[in-house]
């Protein structure tokens, strides 16, 4: 595809490995980015992952690697202590979330998560 106008959509293949969330790609030197959408909530819902079976560790790191690129509003991380944590708005998104990393990014690896834990902030 030679041009793409302004106020179309293209869809590109291998440009995951280079962007964290968001991203604007162009040619033009004087192109504007397109600003990250800012949201009223935050992700307060945690929950602890582990993998059932020890093998299966490398694809949990990579399924949150995953999930945290196709999810804006979720927030994974790896405490000092080697636990995994998935941190979402609500317990509903939780579950979408966990679904989707064991079904999607996983390909169906057994997962064993802990209750969901809400942080408060003051």
């Amino acid at each position: 595809v030679p041009d793409i106008p302004a106020g179309n959509t293209c869809g590109l293949v291998g440009v995951d490995k280079y962007l964290l969330k968001t991203g604007t790609i162009s040619t033009s030197q004087t192109a504007h980015n397109i600003r990250d959408m800012k949201y009223s909530v935050s992700p307060v819902v945690r929950v602890a992952v582990e993998v059932k079976n020890p093998g299966d560790l490398p694809k949990l790191v990579e399924g949150l690697k995953k999930l945290s690129k196709s999810d804006p509003m979720v927030k994974c991380e790896t405490t000092e202590a080697g636990e995994h944590i998935i941190a979402g708005c609500g317990e509903l998104h939780l579950e979408i979330c966990l679904k989707d990393l064991a079904d999607d990014f996983m390909k169906g690896a057994p997962l064993h998560t802990s209750d969901p834990v809400v942080t408060y902030n003051e």
